[in-house]
């Protein structure tokens, strides 16, 4: 169970009136299918493992940074100056709520007897994996210390918190999106309930009642210099039809809403399978990344099959949410389903059709 150690501490805001909640953000780095793990130094947590875990308290006012934010400095403060964390890499994989039954454990003293924690992926690149000038090289810090990267087999859940044993392995090698709760004694996990998240639903709230947007309400990506996205935009008008808009070059969708994006646009295509290729406007880049791919053993050499193609579309997708000035646009999410608005706007409003 969570414990009072000192957490590196990311100021999370919840608007007037709302009560205090702590909210915790845990990055879980993995460089050829293995975690990096350390070991805390000081406080209760003395000595146990953990990915690279932050405490956020959210006090009543303002705004709340996304967890993708809070992840960027909590892992500088932990791994050292020379780690560089881009929040746009992070992959939402889950959320979490703990409950604490013991009021007079660390946990609850520290945290309050109830909190919530974010799971956060960040995968590495061959070229920080593989000893190149951008190889990724934590280091010791006063509270934090680097222990080693572990693989599937060799987890050591008998120093880690007992909830990682429940969902560690969905998560870091099958790639599942989980909800669930907690319910700790001290130390002790004494219930749980667990869930698999739809990538078409995610965990990033695109479209949906916990963004900006209401269930009722379509979203449009757009970009007002685009001639297909004003057409799309003048077509919902006059329709009639409420929606939100995003302007995507001004408010870049997050890798995690990327891969949400992805998964329902899959869902409203008619006939055959859309990948991620769809949503990238450079061709160049896509044959780029699947011929580097190819190259690197990605379809010869033992990476054949499912796992070279899933490591095309993330490619692709990072590739997308590092430069959103090449996302295919625009594009229509209404509900769990989503649709591009070309070649002809019609392409997109018969999601609204088909309600």
């Amino acid at each position: 169970a969570l414990s009072s150690a000192p957490y590196p501490q990311v100021l999370f805001c919840v608007p007037s009136g709302a009560m205090q909640q702590t909210v915790l953000v845990q990055t879980l780095i993995v460089r050829r299918g293995q975690v990096l793990l350390g070991r805390w130094r000081s406080g209760a947590f003395k000595g146990r493992l953990t990915g690279v875990l932050g405490q956020a308290t959210a006090p009543p006012g303002g705004k709340s940074p996304s967890p993708e934010a809070a992840a960027v400095g909590i892992c500088r403060q932990l791994l050292g100056p020379g780690v560089q964390v881009d929040p746009r890499r992070l992959r939402r994989r889950g959320f979490f709520s703990f409950e604490e039954r013991d009021a007079t454990s660390g946990a609850a003293q520290e945290l309050g007897q109830r909190y919530s924690e974010h799971q956060l992926v960040l995968r590495l690149g061959p070229e920080e994996a593989n000893g190149g000038p951008d190889t990724f090289e934590p280091v010791a810090t006063e509270t934090f210390e680097p222990m080693g990267w572990f693989g599937q087999d060799d987890m050591p859940f008998h120093m880690m918190p007992q909830d990682d044993e429940v969902w560690y392995d969905d998560v870091l090698f099958g790639d599942k999106r989980l909800r669930g709760t907690f319910a700790f004694k001290g130390e002790e996990l004494v219930e749980h309930s667990l869930e698999e998240v739809h990538p078409s639903e995610g965990l990033c709230g695109l479209g949906s009642s916990s963004s900006s947007t209401g269930d009722d309400e379509a979203l449009l990506l757009y970009n007002p210099d685009c001639s297909k996205s004003r057409a799309l935009r003048q077509a919902l008008v006059a329709r009639g039809i409420k929606f939100a808009e995003r302007r995507y070059l001004e408010d870049p969708l997050t890798l995690s809403e990327l891969e949400t994006l992805l998964a329902r646009l899959q869902a409203g295509v008619r006939g055959g399978k859309l990948g991620a290729d769809s949503l990238c406007r450079d061709a160049e880049l896509v044959s780029g990344i699947c011929l580097s791919q190819i190259m690197s053993g990605g379809f010869f050499g033992g990476g054949a099959g499912e796992e070279a193609g899933r490591g095309t579309e993330d490619r692709l997708l990072e590739a997308l949410a590092l430069r959103p000035d090449l996302l295919q646009r625009p594009a229509l999410v209404v509900g769990l389903r989503a649709a591009l608005g070309r070649p002809s706007p019609e392409d997109a409003l018969r999601l609204l059709d088909d309600e």
